[in-house]
């Protein structure tokens, strides 16, 4: 009968989603802190110094205290007697699953040195990956911003000033001005209840969607938005395919490594139509027709996968297809990116026309109160 164990135990709920909000919890260290130790322990590796005295010389030299802590706990189990995969487990924050059972397998085949660069190039391709999107989505945030604050500014602390003018004038006001003084003068009126409103709107929001079924909305939502969904299967089949493979190289079994390789899976809706897989593959069912069933992946994907499971070189396939959806990727975010640029450029013009036109109409309703 095979084993089956957990790759990880979360509380689920409101209370959970407030949790997360707040992050009352230990940071996670940054990707390039787990880069840089999994290639310098593998250098002290092929040069025949011992783990124990090699990750003791990254304690000395570590950036916080706290991950100080967790390499002398390491250590500490190591002398123990500990393996360096077990060793690793106990610290989840720090050293992600799939690491983890990289060097579990490396155990067995004495590959460590080699698994280690492996998995440092892992984690560096998908930290890429998040700075190009994040990179990509910059610009038009803070473009949009800075619009919207602009025009709010004017709409409340400049059209106000006509009021006096039109009044002490005896012209009347064209209705445009009439319109965003009204809303100016309920904002000023009500602003002590609009701004907590808004903030507690955001906060609640940001509470709901770290709870499970809260992400798993939001994922399913933003599939279906035409630019960013099809990023996120591109994304999610980048992800999938890299990190399976990966593993399959450095000996893991596919059993194994798929139940690893799909907690790492971002989108919620995915994950949980590939957990399905699972089940499948215990049954003996092999792993590219079960894939197919999720409709996850395209057709093209799936017959990589049923090619290289047929022909024993799936680890190969694997990473020419992650390969493939990379330049995917990168391709969506740069027409995301020549997409918005024009769509901004648009949408400030017509935020800025809209306040132009209302200045002009007064300042003409003004003109024409001197006759």
């Amino acid at each position: 009968m095979q084993s089956v164990a957990p790759t990880s135990v979360y509380k689920t709920g409101f209370f959970e989603g407030v949790r997360k909000f707040f992050k009352f919890q230990p940071p996670k260290p940054k990707p390039q802190v787990i880069v840089m130790f999994c290639k310098q322990l593998s250098s002290f590796v092929r040069v025949g110094i011992p783990v124990t005295s090699a990750i003791q010389a990254f304690a000395e030299q570590a950036p916080k205290k706290s991950l100080r802590k967790t390499y002398l706990a390491v250590v500490s189990d190591l002398e123990r007697g500990v393996r360096l995969s077990a060793a690793f487990a106990a610290h989840p924050l720090v050293f992600p699953s799939l690491v983890t059972d990289m060097v579990r397998s490396a155990e067995v085949t004495g590959k460590l040195e080699t698994v280690l660069r492996q998995a440092a190039k892992h984690i560096e391709r998908e930290a890429s990956a998040r700075r190009k999107i994040r990179s990509a989505m910059i610009y038009p945030i803070i473009v949009a911003t800075m619009a919207v604050v602009i025009a709010l500014g004017i709409i409340l602390f400049v059209l106000p000033a006509f009021t006096d003018l039109y009044a002490s004038l005896g012209v009347k006001q064209p209705g445009i001005l009439v319109f965003l003084l009204g809303v100016s003068k309920y904002v000023k009126a009500h602003y002590l209840f609009i701004l907590p409103g808004v903030l507690a709107a955001v906060v609640l929001f940001g509470m709901w969607i770290r709870t499970p079924r809260g992400r798993y909305a939001l994922d399913g939502f933003l599939l279906k938005m035409p630019l960013l969904g099809p990023m996120v299967q591109a994304s999610t089949t980048e992800r999938f395919t890299r990190a399976l493979g990966d593993m399959l190289t450095a000996g893991v079994p596919v059993g194994q490594a798929y139940a690893v390789v799909v907690a790492t899976v971002r989108n919620r809706v995915h994950r949980a139509a590939l957990n399905a897989v699972g089940a499948s593959m215990a049954a003996g069912r092999g792993i590219s027709y079960p894939l197919q069933q999720t409709g996850v992946f395209t057709p093209s994907v799936i017959q990589m996968i049923r090619v290289g499971e047929e022909t024993g070189h799936m680890d190969e396939n694997l990473q020419e297809c992650a390969d493939m959806h990379e330049e995917e990727l990168d391709y969506r975010i740069k027409r995301m990116t020549s997409f918005l640029e024009p769509a901004l450029i648009v949408f400030v013009g017509l935020m800025v026309g809209f306040v132009a036109v209302t200045l002009i109409t007064s300042i003409y309703s003004l003109a024409g109160g001197f006759h």
